[in-house]
């Protein structure tokens, strides 16, 4: 008789009534992001699908959690009903979250009985860390069980380790990265003095330090595009009460450079087991030309390789040039779409790879040589 257990969570107060058991199997696993920790699933739901069909897997050995996926109804297309993980471009939040001390085969293989009984015909993440041993071991287990997988790779994110001396890592970065440091901080100091803060707020400061710095985001072309936080409906609240919840935990920081004074770039991260993540940046546009987001980095990770308590920054978005300039590591997100074993599940599946190949050759007949 197995000595594991699956259960299923269907709202949003299921999930909060478990935190306790939820977040201590967060602090267990692989995943750092502090967002997948159980309040902050809860109100990323409440905010962005709450008419959904929630259907949070959870699998527990007595009354420890061992396992947690929190799914929500989503369409593709508008059309094609599908299951995915709690995560948008606006907030990353549920993961695969997985005692990695367990019986691995026994924990992933009760999953994914839960995932064949749901009725969506199709799983598909949008945002996975699929390179990662926790999802690793899921893909593994669901190909192992029978059901198609398809993991298709979209970008990848930066990291910085940030044990050892800050010189010496600066030291191993370009020279075209370090002449335009100096060069820049010359040009901007000769206007005035710079500054930079890393201060963790508290509850009561979140609101007003978010306004300051979103400010920034909104003068620049988000803002002209209506894209910034302080445009979009809704999404300032949802940041300032995720922002409040964070900073209760002391996991949220907010970077900033000053010039004179007054800020002219941002950084707003999360604090999650000695891993800083790099997750809402923004500049004044008046400043473009002074490299003052670079400088801004530059100062953040001065002070993670200072601070023993922080082991790593994680850049949390796509991999760009200028990111690439200070990684010293990086790690794939993919989409995976997996078919359970049914045969209208699996014609789905099939379809959507031929298209997803055909979309992918016509794209690339696009791209400049």
């Amino acid at each position: 008789m197995s000595v594991f257990h699956l259960g299923q969570f269907d709202r949003v107060e299921e999930i909060r009534a478990s935190a306790a058991a939820w977040d201590d199997l967060w602090r267990r696993g692989e995943v750092t992001i502090p967002t997948a920790r159980a309040e902050l699933v809860a109100e990323w739901v409440e905010a962005f699908a709450p008419a959904a069909r929630l259907r949070a897997l959870v699998v527990r050995r007595g009354e420890v959690m061992v396992a947690a996926l929190p799914l929500i109804g989503r369409r593709v297309g508008g059309v094609l009903p599908v299951g995915g993980t709690t995560v948008n471009y606006w907030s990353p939040n549920g993961e695969l979250l997985l005692d990695p001390t367990g019986d691995t085969e026994a924990i992933l293989d009760l999953l994914i009985d839960g995932i064949e009984q749901l009725q969506w015909p199709l799983l598909w993440i949008e945002m996975a860390p699929a390179a990662s041993s926790h999802w690793t071991a899921m893909i593994d287990a669901l190909r192992r069980r029978g059901l198609a997988v398809d993991v298709h790779p979209r970008w990848r994110v930066g990291l910085v380790n940030t044990e050892g001396d800050f010189d010496e890592y600066l030291a191993s970065r370009s020279k075209n990265l370090r002449r335009s440091l100096g060069k820049d901080r010359r040009r901007l100091e000769q206007g005035g003095a710079t500054r930079f803060r890393f201060d963790a707020p508290t509850v009561d400061q979140v609101e007003a330090r978010l306004r300051e710095v979103f400010e920034l985001e909104d003068r620049g072309w988000k803002g002209e595009a209506g894209g910034s936080v302080l445009r979009a409906p809704g999404m300032f609240e949802f940041y300032a009460r995720q922002a409040r919840r964070l900073a209760a935990w002391g996991d949220l920081s907010v970077a900033v450079l000053e010039h004179r004074g007054v800020p002219i770039a941002f950084d707003v991260g999360w604090l999650g087991k000695e891993v800083y993540h790099s997750y809402k940046v923004g500049y004044d546009p008046a400043y473009r030309g002074f490299g003052s987001g670079h400088l801004l980095r530059g100062e953040l990770i001065r002070h993670c390789f200072e601070h023993p308590a922080i082991r790593a920054v994680d850049f949390q978005g796509p991999q760009t040039e200028a990111l690439s300039a200070w990684s010293t590591d990086s790690y794939p997100i993919s989409r995976l779409v997996v078919a359970p074993r049914r045969w209208t599940s699996r014609a789905l599946w099939h379809g959507y790879r031929l298209l997803a190949r055909a979309v992918r050759r016509l794209r690339r007949r696009r791209e400049p040589w």
